[in-house]
């Protein structure tokens, strides 16, 4: 009768911990989820489409971008902004995932698009600089493919939602 009791206690036991760890997993945020970053969020129309984008405005953000990140889903991307600097080049340092650049001009138009750009092989691979063809006003990242499934193409006007950028300007439709 004692041994019965004894193995009750022990299932009652490993059954809460067994809920308690399924209950912990259930409710622990994914690193990589990009709505829960403290970037604002800002919605970028690029001709009648609409990407959901966080934006990256310091140098340190910029810097990270998405590095560590396991991916960004459809839709969504980060606008990597710059008031005075206009960047020279972006390299994909700690990146998980391909992506797609769009660089847009100080015409508020892409003017070029580097599509598909894989993610280092390693750590310790030498990480290839990818360039905007002349000055640029921001640079859109998106999950690899995006562009191309989205109908997106150099050319095309870009409006940012400038009430939602506090003190920077933006592309206005």
């Amino acid at each position: 009768m004692k041994s019965n009791k004894f193995i009750i206690s022990i299932r009652s036991l490993l059954l809460l911990v067994c809920l308690s760890s399924i209950i912990a997993i259930s409710c622990r945020n994914p690193i990589d989820d990009h709505s829960l970053s403290n970037l604002n969020v800002i919605n970028v129309k690029i001709g009648d489409t609409t990407i959901v984008a966080e934006v990256a405005f310091t140098s340190e953000e910029r810097s990270t971008g998405l590095s560590g990140r396991k991916h960004l889903s459809e839709r969504r991307g980060m606008l990597f902004y710059y008031s005075d600097s206009r960047p020279k080049g972006f390299w994909m340092k700690d990146m998980l995932f391909d992506i797609d650049i769009l660089w847009i001009g100080e015409d508020c138009t892409v003017i070029k698009i580097d599509n598909k750009v894989p993610s280092p092989s390693s750590s310790t691979a030498e990480l290839k600089i990818y360039q905007a063809p002349k000055l640029s006003r921001s640079v859109l990242e998106l999950s690899a493919g995006q562009a191309e499934l989205l109908g997106l193409k150099t050319g095309d006007k870009v409006a940012y939602q400038i009430s939602t950028i506090n003190k920077y300007s933006g592309c206005a439709e």
